[in-house]
């Protein structure tokens, strides 16, 4: 499966899409890095300071280079979205999320807790202002994920000139409980996408079966027929037939009993009220003990499903004839 990212995009190639390489790009990246981020952030948060901002103590070098790393990404992002480099843009917003892990792991704030309560403060601090800075910088591309996010820090959805700033959120704030914003993709589920596209493809290249056309007849035959627009009264199956419905159908001239073999492919209370094409000058017959009054026109799909042959709009009383 292939498409185009867009009509105008610099990018010279097509995107490859496989279910395999969408499972890798959401476990590896945005389960791993994105989602991994945010959560161990908001979880260390609820755990330290009972899920509130807590103040920042002292800024340390890497803190305000990371702070730079926030200041520049916006302008980065927008760059790259005005000039069509959209895989460019979509590196830079993941960039910031790689920034913001490793700066959770240098400071190891579950370690830190225990002798200076203070850097894990800065260091929670900074770690969600990046948070509130990615449900920005992050919507271009995945808008509900961005809604999301917003639901965890407990904000409205910001507008893109206040990226870049590392006060989004004020000490104090109160986050939302905790959930994950992305789930993982199993094996199994990508093997069941697989086998159903593998499915679509045999179908679409399966040529359909034409019924070769009968002989020719003349117009004095067709005459003969007597086809009227007749609506459904009431239905219901026949006892020890599974594809036979038994239908009362009101043809505008009587009311008259039909069996008809459509109930693999209709539930009997739900056709009540159909319009349907019904052939009325066909001789009776038997059908499990029932007198067939005619036959009610359907057209059969190349799978073999049968469906109503009737009119889309009709502003006669039934009883129309079909010419």
């Amino acid at each position: 499966m292939r498409y185009a990212l867009c009509a105008n995009a610099p990018e010279t190639k097509d995107n490859d899409f496989t279910w395999k390489d969408f499972q890798a790009k959401n476990n590896s990246e945005l389960v791993a890095i994105l989602g991994n981020f945010v959560h161990r952030t908001h979880v260390l948060t609820w755990k330290y300071f009972n899920g509130t901002l807590p103040a920042v103590a002292e800024y340390t070098k890497a803190d305000l280079q990371v702070m730079e790393e926030i200041k520049n990404s916006p302008k980065k992002i927008a760059d790259a979205l005005e000039t069509f480099h959209f895989r460019e843009a979509l590196a830079e917003l993941m960039n910031l999320a790689r920034i913001g892990n490793k700066y959770l792991a240098d400071n190891e704030p579950w370690k830190a807790i225990t002798h200076n309560p203070k850097r894990v403060q800065t260091v929670l601090n900074v770690s969600l202002q990046i948070c509130a800075n990615l449900s920005v910088l992050m919507r271009p591309f995945m808008p509900f994920t961005a809604d999301k996010l917003c639901t965890l820090l407990n904000i409205q959805p910001l507008s893109w000139d206040a990226a870049g700033n590392s006060n989004l959120l004020h000490d104090g704030h109160q986050l939302a409980e905790s959930f994950m914003l992305f789930e993982r993709i199993e094996d199994e589920q990508i093997e069941k996408q697989i086998e159903k596209l593998h499915k679509s493809i045999t179908v679409n290249l399966q040529a359909p079966t034409v019924i070769p056309q009968k002989n020719s007849i003349v117009f004095e035959d067709f005459e003969k027929t007597d086809i009227r627009v007749g609506t459904i009264k009431s239905a219901e199956k026949v006892a020890g037939a599974d594809k036979l419905l038994k239908l009362t159908v009101d043809t505008g001239i009587d009311v008259r009993t039909v069996v008809s073999g459509i109930a693999k492919f209709y539930e009997a209370d739900k056709i009540i009220g159909q319009q349907v094409c019904i052939l009325v000058n066909l001789a009776p017959r038997k059908l499990r003990g029932i007198e067939s009054q005619g036959m009610i026109l359907m057209a059969e799909e190349p799978d073999g499903k049968l469906v109503f042959v009737s009119p889309t709009k009709l502003n006669t009383a039934d009883g129309a004839i079909v010419k």
